[in-house]
């Protein structure tokens, strides 16, 4: 508890850094990378979004965390999990990326992909990667186009990600149930009824999104990385749960791949209550698969991870005080965000044009 206590100081992460070269555009320019896509956002720009402890746990795989959408990476987790992993003996970064995740999810990824350079590159070592709703859509597009990215990566968890998009398909109704799961009034957003404006990630998340379709083509699951994915039954967004015909969190639903595994909570806990929210904040079952699967070989296991055991809605936050609060704070603090100023909407009628390397 006392080490918990003293990485309050996750608040203040130091960032990690050490540029790379520019075009001239101030455009990440790497002559390593030559081959890949290049990132297009500035340098500056891509390092100053990732936030890591110091790197001390040679012994362990460190840990790339990644938000979910109207969230920023260490409002997600600097109250859960990275102080839990860090007294794990792990080293933890956060990535942010734009505008709370209303950017169109192809300059998301960008982030993620300088994110996981720059983790490697310091450690040595290959990441667990963790990601949590839209920060399981966005890794996947880097994992998919950048081999730099795959190649650095040993484990991929993905709690309620969109992997075959949502059939809650159309966007207004989307963002309407996200800002009710998340307590937060409505967009000042605007529009035709047949084009409304709204966010460009909203026009990515439905199964026939050119982003969706895109990221799926081929191969699903790219890389020597073993992915986890884990999603609720109970999730309001991500749906359906249950296959028809596959479940929107799930990731080659029914091809036997080792290097995947396809895990539906109330399938393992029946009575556990988990949603879209707490399943990548405060949820203990989610919790420990995902420490299961960067630390053991292969995807996550059940059993190994503790089987019948783990069944309970104990919260994960190890101090009483913030065990009942959590959720609560975590949308407090982002009501008041969003009061303080809203972020860019990046608002369109339609879904962003797929990027030349990505048709």
């Amino acid at each position: 508890m006392k080490t918990l206590i003293g990485l309050g100081a996750a608040l203040l992460l130091a960032a990690c850094g050490a540029g790379s070269e520019s075009d001239g555009t101030g455009a990440a320019s790497d002559p390593a990378f030559g081959s890949e896509p290049k990132l297009e956002t500035p340098q500056a720009q891509l390092d100053a979004a990732l936030h890591c402890l110091p790197f001390t746990h040679p012994d362990q795989p460190p840990v790339l965390l990644v938000h979910g959408t109207f969230t920023a990476g260490q409002e997600q987790y600097e109250w859960n999990y990275i102080p839990l992993l860090a007294a794990r003996g792990f080293d933890v970064c956060a990535v942010t990326y734009p505008d709370r995740g209303f950017v169109d999810q192809q300059v998301s990824a960008e982030y993620v992909v300088n994110a996981i350079r720059r983790i490697h590159a310091q450690t040595g070592r290959k990441l667990g990667l963790i990601g949590h709703s839209q920060g399981v859509a966005v890794p996947r597009w880097a994992l998919k186009w950048w081999p730099s990215a795959r190649n650095a990566v040993s484990d991929f968890v993905m709690q309620a990600g969109p992997n075959q998009g949502t059939v809650i398909a159309d966007p207004t109704a989307l963002l309407g149930t996200l800002l009710g799961t998340l307590g937060l009034p409505a967009l000042p957003i605007s529009g035709s009824a047949s084009a409304p404006l709204l966010p460009e990630a909203f026009r990515q998340f439905p199964p026939a999104s050119q982003f969706v379709q895109a990221t799926n083509r081929g191969d699903q699951s790219p890389g020597d990385v073993d992915y986890t994915a884990i999603y609720t039954l109970t999730d309001e967004l991500v749906q359906p749960a249950l296959p028809l015909p596959v479940p929107a969190g799930s990731l080659e639903y029914g091809v036997d791949n080792p290097h995947i595994r396809n895990l539906l909570l109330q399938d393992l806990c029946p009575q556990q209550i988990v949603d879209h929210v707490t399943i990548g904040t405060t949820d203990a079952l989610a919790f420990a698969l995902a420490i299961d699967a960067i630390t053991q070989a292969g995807p996550a296991d059940p059993q190994r991870a503790g089987g019948a055991a783990l069944c309970n809605n104990v919260p994960i936050i190890a101090d009483p005080a913030l065990a009942s609060t959590g959720v609560q704070a975590l949308l407090t603090i982002l009501q008041g965000d969003i009061a303080a100023g809203a972020p860019a909407l990046h608002l369109s009628t339609e879904e962003p044009a797929l990027k030349d390397y990505a048709r």
